[in-house]
C-alpha cells in the first residue's frame, strides 16, 4: 500500500511538471514566432551609455556589414527622435504631468521612430500594435508616416492626410538643435493601448509615430554618413542556422567593446524570463520528487527483501537463476506501478494547471520585486514590452508527459532493485538462508 502511494505521488508530480514544462516551451515557441528568429545589434551598456538621454549609437556602416551576411533574410534599423506636431495636437493624460517650463518645451512633442520597414518591427510582430488601416512603411518610402488611430481621430486625420513634424531643439539628442520640418503623408493607422499606468503624455502609445528614415534624418539635420541608430534587428532566413549566423556576425570588424549582439527574444525579456523561471522550477520539482520517491522506495524495498531472505535462498537452492529472481522483483513492482499510473494520470490532470499557475505566480512575484529594487520603469512602448510578464499559462496533460512519468518511474524501479537486490544475490544460497535464520 505504501509503495502504491509513493508511485502515485511520484508519477503525479512528474506528469504535472512535464505538462507545465511543455506549456512553457509552447510559450517560448510563440515568442520566437512573434519576435522572429534573429538577433539585435545594440549598445553594450557596460561600456557604451549611449546618447545624452541613453539612446543607441549604432553606426549605419555596421548595420550594412551584418545585413549582407549569408542567411540574413531581412532587417529593421531604428532611429529615435523627438519632434513637435505642427497644426496638430498631442494626446494628453488626465492629470497635470508637465510644469510650465516642460510644457513650453515638450508640450506638443511626440516620440518618432524612423524605420526602414515597419511590418516586421517588434512593436507590430509582438502584437503590441496592430495596423488597422492603410499599409506599413516600406524600405523605399520617403516622408511617409504611421500614426495611432486615437491621434488621427483627435486631429481629423486619416490615411492620405498630411502631417508636418518639426525637430524639437530641446531634446538632448538633437545635437544640432535642429528645428527642421518634415511634411509626411499618413499611409497607415495603428491601434494599441498602454499596459502600464502612464505618468506623462510622452509615454502614451498614441503619441508614438513611425516614419521612414529620410524623415528622421531631416528632422535632426543628419545625413546617412553622420546618423546613428537606436539598434538594428536582423532576421534569419527560414532554413538558415541562426547560431552560425551570429558567430559570423560576431567575427565582423565592429567595435565589440561598445556594441553587442543579443537574441531577438530580449524584446520580450519579461515573458522569456518567466518562461525560463517556470521551466527551472519544474525541473527542480521533478528532480527533487524523483530523488525523494526513489529514496523512499529503496528503504521500503530493503525492508521488503530482508523479509524474503528465506524465500530467495530457497529459490536459488532449487536452481532458479538470479536473473529470474530479479525479474520477479521487477514484475512485482511493475504490477504495483501500473494502477498507480492510472490514478496518477487522473490526479495530474487536475494538478497540472494549479502547479503551473503557482509556479508562474512565484516567478512573476520575484520578477516584480527585482523590478521594484531596480527602480521606476516607464509605461512607454519600449519599457512596456521589456517589463511585460506572462499573465497566464494554459496547461494541459499530454501523452508525452505520461510517457515521461512512466520512463522516470521505470528507471527508479530498475535502479532501486539493482541497488537493493544485487548485493544480496551475490551471496551463496547457504549464506542467504543463514541470514534469514
Amino acid at each position: 500500500m505504501i509503495l502504491l502511494l509513493v508511485f502515485i505521488i511520484m508519477a503525479t508530480v512528474v506528469m504535472a511538471a512535464s505538462a507545465v514544462t511543455h506549456a512553457a516551451d509552447q510559450v517560448s515557441d510563440d515568442i520566437d514566432t512573434k519576435t522572429g528568429r534573429g538577433f539585435v545589434l545594440e549598445n553594450n551598456p557596460l561600456y557604451n551609455l549611449g546618447t545624452p538621454r541613453g539612446a543607441g549609437t549604432v553606426k549605419g556602416a555596421d548595420i550594412q556589414k551584418l545585413a549582407g551576411l549569408d542567411g540574413v533574410d531581412s532587417y529593421v534599423a531604428r532611429q529615435n527622435v523627438t519632434a513637435d506636431l505642427v497644426n496638430a495636437k498631442v494626446q494628453k493624460v488626465e492629470h497635470d504631468d508637465y510644469d510650465t517650463q516642460r510644457e513650453a518645451q515638450f508640450g506638443n512633442a511626440v516620440n518618432v521612430w524612423g524605420v526602414n520597414q515597419s511590418e516586421i518591427s517588434n512593436n507590430f510582430r509582438s502584437g503590441a500594435l496592430q495596423l488597422v488601416a492603410g499599409r506599413h512603411l516600406k524600405p523605399d518610402d520617403t516622408h511617409k508616416a504611421l500614426i495611432h488611430e486615437d491621434l488621427a481621430k483627435a486631429n481629423d486625420l486619416t490615411v492620405g492626410s498630411k502631417l508636418t513634424l518639426k525637430g524639437n531643439k530641446y531634446d538632448a539628442d538633437n545635437q544640432r538643435q535642429s528645428t527642421a520640418e518634415a511634411t509626411t503623408e499618413i499611409v497607415g493607422l495603428f491601434s494599441g493601448k498602454n499596459t502600464q499606468p502612464v505618468a506623462q503624455r510622452s509615454e502614451l502609445f498614441a503619441n508614438t509615430l513611425f516614419t521612414d528614415l529620410d524623415s528622421t534624418r531631416k528632422l535632426y539635420d543628419v545625413t546617412s554618413e553622420t546618423e546613428i541608430y537606436q539598434d538594428a534587428n536582423f532576421f534569419a532566413a527560414k532554413d538558415a542556422d541562426l547560431d552560425q549566423i551570429m558567430e559570423t556576425a560576431a567575427a565582423q570588424d565592429i567595435d565589440w567593446q561598445n556594441y553587442q549582439i543579443s537574441p531577438a527574444t530580449q524584446y520580450l525579456s519579461g515573458i522569456t524570463g518567466a518562461v525560463v523561471g517556470v521551466t527551472n522550477v519544474m525541473r527542480t520539482t521533478t528532480l527533487a520528487t524523483t530523488v525523494f520517491a526513489g529514496a523512499i522506495v529503496m528503504i521500503i524495498l530493503f525492508l521488503w527483501l530482508n523479509e524474503r531472505h528465506k524465500e530467495t535462498g530457497t529459490l536459488l537452492s532449487m536452481g532458479v537463476t538470479k536473473t529470474s529472481i530479479v525479474g520477479q522483483y521487477l514484475a512485482e513492482l511493475a504490477l504495483i506501478a501500473v494502477p498507480a499510473f492510472g490514478i496518477a494520470y487522473l490526479a495530474a490532470s487536475r494538478l497540472a494547471q494549479s502547479m503551473g499557475s503557482a509556479a508562474l505566480g512565484a516567478v512573476n512575484n520575484s520578477a516584480k520585486q527585482e523590478m521594484s529594487q531596480a527602480g521606476q520603469f516607464g509605461a512607454d512602448l519600449e519599457s512596456s514590452a521589456s517589463t511585460q510578464t506572462l499573465d497566464s499559462l494554459s496547461v494541459g496533460l499530454t501523452s508525452s508527459a505520461a510517457v515521461q512519468a512512466v520512463g522516470v518511474c521505470a528507471v527508479v524501479i530498475v535502479v532501486v532493485v539493482a541497488i537493493t537486490a544485487i548485493p544480496m544475490l551475490r551471496k551463496p544460497p547457504r549464506a542467504i538462508l543463514v541470514d534469514a535464520a
